[in-house]
């Protein structure tokens, strides 16, 4: 009697699980023809599932293995589910992605899993996005895909927990969205690989990036602004390797980005820690970096634990056009519980007609260690492309000193704590090339 009743009570809730598996808005890719490790395309069919559970609510489910494909765009009120073991592996023929226009690019570029202009969109689960970077890398630029997944003119989007690694160029994209969640996002790429930046957030409003893992060959996390500016960026638990800047402002810089927080973020092994390129003209404001350590390393020559520079491309490598524009604004900095370990310097630099202002340095713990001789590096970094300075810019990178704040007008420091590892280490603490209004635990250093 109690084995019939147990085998009742237990009936409807197969029936149920049944149900849910039938369910029209759930798709397993298997069902629309794709195999598994096969070596054979499976674009038709998982584009297939994204069609139909597409536009409706539907959950796109990717089981484990590896599926080849090329180009695929996601639609709006769906979740693309990649299931622990799944691969979504991009072809090794430039054809399967056809060219896709770029917002604010002024041209085209041939990502491989794409939304534009959808909304309420999740990525998740613990599946890899892979590019076939090796078969890529070593072509023109033209030759190559550009971005694992890109989000353009989105909003309402999250990607959780997925990997997404070598791609022949750039990872992952967000450009011109807003309210976008990347939490627990793993990003990779071998170190000397070309152009593989982590994750581009470009003109976008409200984006959060959390719990990530970001180890590539170019820059980590790169805000770019050109038409609109970036507001309320958020990067919370962090761990960034990068081959040149783990969090990298510009170059681009036509707009700008304020109200923005980074916290709790590790960067190891990257010749910047946080680099802010103001070249065109917009504005950095009211940003915070907290909680925040930096040891930097790799194969270049120079070491920034932190740079910002203002100079200006006008008359030189311009992308958008070659008009002369004002020079750009860095203003309201705070830089709050930052550990550094490093073998180079922090460099601040205004520009005489537009200095830095508002900066606030507080709580810095920096120990020295095989200092590289600072004026000897000669050359300001210009965000990795030639181009002729506007007239009147200066360049600090050669001042001996720990800390250089130069064209800084009102910086408040204080709890700074600089020391070398080794005798050949010592520097002077600070320089001040043409600052004023710079305090340090109450003194004035610069009037």
């Amino acid at each position: 009697m109690l084995a019939t009743l147990l085998l009742a009570a237990a009936q409807p809730s197969i029936a149920s699980s049944q149900i849910i598996n039938q369910s029209p808005n759930l798709c397993d890719i298997r069902d629309f023809g794709a195999i598994a490790d096969d070596q054979q395309p499976d674009t038709k069919a998982i584009q297939a599932a994204i069609d139909q559970c597409g536009d409706r609510g539907g959950k796109v489910v990717v089981p484990s293995g590896r599926y080849l494909l090329g180009q695929t765009q996601l639609r709006s009120n769906m979740e693309l589910y990649l299931a622990p073991g799944s691969i979504l592996q991009a072809s090794t023929n430039l054809a399967d992605f056809a060219p896709q226009k770029a917002i604010h690019e002024g041209g085209e570029h041939r990502p491989f899993i794409f939304g534009a202009g959808i909304s309420n969109v999740s990525i998740t689960g613990l599946g890899v996005i892979d590019g076939s970077g090796p078969a890529y890398w070593g072509k023109e630029d033209r030759d190559r895909i550009r971005f694992g997944l890109i989000l353009q003119g989105c909003n309402n989007v999250k990607v959780r927990d997925i990997s997404i690694r070598d791609t022949p160029m750039f990872l992952m994209g967000v450009m011109d969205c807003d309210n976008v969640v990347v939490d627990g996002v793993t990003l990779t790429a071998p170190a000397d690989s070309p152009n593989t930046d982590g994750l581009q957030v470009i003109d976008s409003h409200d984006v959060r990036i959390s719990n990530c893992l970001i180890s590539v060959g170019d820059d980590g996390i790169v805000p770019k602004m050109r038409n609109r500016m970036i507001e309320r960026l958020q990067v919370n638990n962090c761990r960034i390797t990068s081959d040149d800047g783990a969090i990298k402002f510009g170059t681009r810089s036509s707009s700008g980005m304020r109200d923005s927080l980074f916290s709790d973020i590790t960067i190891t092994d990257s010749r910047y820690g946080i680099a802010m390129f103001m070249l065109h003209g917009g504005v950095y404001e009211n940003i915070r970096f907290s909680n925040i350590r930096i040891a930097t390393g790799g194969r270049h020559a120079r070491h920034f634990p932190i740079f910002a520079d203002i100079d200006d491309r006008s008359g030189s490598l311009d992308f958008q056009n070659k008009e002369t524009r004002a020079l750009g604004r860095i203003h309201g900095l705070t830089f709050d519980g930052i550990d550094v370990s490093t073998g180079g310097n922090i460099m601040i630099g205004g520009h005489p007609q537009s200095p830095v202002t508002d900066l606030s340095i507080r709580n810095l713990r920096m120990r020295v260690s095989k200092a590289q001789d600072l004026p000897k590096l000669k050359g300001k970094p210009l965000g990795n492309r030639t181009f002729k300075p506007v007239p009147g810019s200066s360049d600090f990178t050669t001042q001996n000193a720990h800390i250089v704040l130069g064209n800084v007008a009102g910086a408040q420091l204080t709890g700074i704590d600089v020391k070398p590892t080794d005798e050949a280490s010592k520097r002077p603490m600070l320089a001040l090339p043409g600052s004023s209004g710079i305090v340090l635990d109450g003194k004035v250093q610069s009037k």
